[in-house]
């Protein structure tokens, strides 16, 4: 019992890792693209340039924040319509997750630059 248990133990604390490790990728990749976004507005002079500014600085954000809104949607059809009942259907459903997520996000994106740039 206690071999099973260091290795359960080993395991959880993989997958812990690994979702440590995704959170901080995603947020320094938010971190560093406010810092761009913050050197290019500050960079503009212009009194009239300022409202587009804080849009083009707030447009990473939009950007992370519709992508958990569409995963969110994407996971839901994953649980709930297009489900896996045997082996066989997990690379189905994780292909048509992808296509779907790519699919949603696409317009979104397009949406927030046109109307935030």
């Amino acid at each position: 019992p206690a071999t099973i248990a260091d290795n359960v133990g080993d395991n959880v604390g993989d997958i812990a890792g690994m979702g440590a490790d995704l959170f901080g990728s995603f947020a320094e990749s938010t971190c560093a693209a406010l810092v761009i976004a913050a050197s290019a507005v500050a960079g503009k002079q212009d009194e009239s340039l300022t409202a587009a500014g804080w849009d083009a600085l707030m447009f990473p954000l939009a950007i992370s924040a519709a992508g958990i809104v569409v995963c969110m949607l994407c996971s839901f059809v994953a649980t709930n319509i297009s489900t896996v009942k045997t082996q066989p259907d997990i690379e189905k459903v994780l292909k048509v997750q992808l296509v779907l997520t790519a699919v949603l996000m696409l317009p979104v994106t397009y949406f927030l630059a046109v109307k935030m740039l």
